[in-house]
């Protein structure tokens, strides 16, 4: 068996999907893969996410939004995406006009053209999708100050109740401001007791700065860590699986929020961690 930092054995992918067929149910597994439903869950069990402004579940419905009564800002995304695929952020609005983030227009066909990409199943692995506006979250200042642009998130493997690991997932110019670590996005062990940076990787090199803004990752705090363990926690109870990982954001007002509940998290946080989920596992 590989193992990682003396006597850590890792977990494989096989080992992973035997892990998962055994303890997560297949209603549970479809209920994390609606984001939409995964939201309804999480709330009536008390467990922080981010609130609906509108869901369109068809073509038809597009006609009756009242665009006029929609929020400035708001974060548009499919309900049933693929690697955080196809999301349309509206930062402002201007004279009438929506703007993202960069700046950049966003008239009004742009956006209904988007949503309709969305319905016809363009960024989801089914046929067809709803489309979900969501309140734009805005980065507490002090996960911005570790981050290149984007949204860095945490996420956390799950036991049941029992948080395991943690991870920091900080974008990047080359991840093209997306915590994705495929896209060589910096990740960070984050110590569970302590909720601090303990080491960063990006690609297969070890760090000690944010490769772009030169801002020290090792030893950085967590804001609100003890909140972000305790979300994190709530996730097997609103979703009924027992292996997980949460995917949690810190918004600068509301404090840490749930984005994702993954049924079958990757097993790079044994890389980024240097600790391998075969004992970090155990049920």
């Amino acid at each position: 068996m590989n193992r990682v930092r003396g006597w850590d054995p890792l977990m494989g992918m096989n080992a992973r999907n035997q892990l998962i067929a055994q303890v997560n149910a297949a209603d549970a597994i479809r209920l994390v893969n609606n984001k939409y439903e995964t939201k309804l869950a999480l709330t009536e069990v008390g467990a922080p996410t981010s609130p609906t402004v509108l869901v369109v579940r068809s073509r038809r419905e597009i006609a009756r939004i009242d665009w006029d009564a929609m929020p400035a800002d708001w974060a548009l995304k499919p309900n049933q995406s693929l690697g955080g695929s196809g999301i349309l952020l509206a930062d402002q609005r201007i004279d009438g006009t929506w703007r993202s983030p960069s700046g950049k227009p966003l008239p009004l066909p742009t956006i209904v053209n988007h949503v309709r990409r969305i319905l016809d199943g363009d960024f989801s692995p089914r046929i067809t999708d709803w489309a979900l506006f969501e309140p734009l979250i805005r980065t507490h200042p002090a996960m911005a100050a570790l981050s290149f642009q984007g949204l860095p998130d945490i996420r956390v493997i799950c036991v049941g109740d029992q948080p395991r690991l943690a991870m920091l997932r900080l974008p990047t110019k080359h991840s093209g401001g997306r915590a994705n670590l495929h896209q060589k996005a910096v990740g960070a062990a984050v110590d569970l007791a302590s909720g601090t940076v303990t080491r960063a990787v990006v690609g297969k090199r070890e760090i000690a700065d944010h490769p772009d803004t030169g801002h020290r990752l090792i030893g950085a705090a967590i804001p609100r860590w003890p909140s972000v363990l305790a979300a994190a926690a709530r996730c097997a109870a609103a979703t009924g699986l027992r292996y997980l990982g949460a995917d949690i954001v810190i918004d600068a007002d509301r404090g840490p929020l749930i984005l994702e509940v993954n049924a079958r998290p990757g097993l790079q946080i044994q890389n980024i961690t240097g600790r391998g989920l075969g004992s970090a596992v155990r049920l």
